[in-house]
């Protein structure tokens, strides 16, 4: 679990130059991220051993109903950041 604390925090910060601080547990809603995005990982992995994991996605129950959910958590989080990107960029191409 640290290992893929450190991971998360270094990927966002090389990749996006944004600081999660998932390790040291201050930015609440990065945690709920991680931790959404590692269940939803997870999850995923046990389709493969679930043969009915398509029945459970049609009625929405179950893994699958958790995945959509967590899927919501993480596509919120993403937007978020692309949104706050793209106001950063137009600002300072307005700045120019």
């Amino acid at each position: 679990e640290l290992f893929t604390k450190y991971s998360m925090d270094s990927i966002f910060e090389v990749g996006f130059g944004l600081k999660l601080n998932i390790l040291d547990g201050s930015n609440e809603e990065a945690i709920t991220f991680a931790k959404a995005f590692d269940e939803s990982n997870a999850l995923t992995y046990h389709r493969y051993v679930n043969l009915l994991w398509k029945v459970k996605r049609f009625l929405n129950v179950g893994t699958e109903a958790t995945l959509i959910k967590n899927i919501a958590v993480i596509d919120e989080f993403i937007y978020k950041i692309i949104s706050t990107r793209r106001k950063q960029y137009s600002c300072h191409q307005s700045s120019h």
